[in-house]
């Protein structure tokens, strides 16, 4: 991947013109190195940078891929990260020295996409069965809840 993938470069944007982002880039910018969460599969890129009066707009879509942990068996569980229209605005007085990486942009709104919880075979997992009997059921006055107010 080159240096400068992530670069926006101001001075190119004066005067009502746009940079096009588009590309493939490897999830490795992401930082993470967790073994409750990997990424493997490339981050798809596709979108605009442009100022808007005194801030950098990016309006991007992305997606990948995040593996996750199954909740019953552990097993790791591909789950699609999708953004289908992302926007970020920077203050262009916190812009230095004329070129914007949105690097930490991107990394962060796709970590914050990401579920907290995935069960594998789409909700159906096979240890399902085997650990129904360390769950509880719940009663009917669990599932209402426990409401204070309800007299008043």
């Amino acid at each position: 991947m080159e240096a400068d993938a992530f670069n926006i470069y101001i001075d190119r944007l004066r005067n009502g013109k746009n940079q096009p982002i588009e590309g493939a880039f490897p999830p490795d910018f992401l930082g993470v190195d967790d073994e409750g969460l990997r990424f493997e599969k490339q981050v798809m890129v596709r979108g605009e940078a442009y100022i808007a009066e005194e801030d950098l707009v990016l309006h991007l879509a992305v997606k990948t891929e995040a593996l996750l942990p199954c909740v019953m068996c552990s097993e790791m569980t591909p789950v699609e990260v999708s953004l289908e229209s992302f926007y970020e605005a920077v203050p262009l007085s916190e812009v230095k020295g004329a070129i914007f990486d949105f690097r930490d942009c991107l990394r962060e709104e796709i970590l914050l996409q990401i579920s907290h919880t995935v069960e594998c075979q789409g909700g159906n997992c096979p240890a399902r069965k085997e650990m129904t009997q360390y769950l509880k059921a719940e009663t009917a006055d669990e599932i209402e809840g426990y409401k204070p107010f309800a007299d008043l």
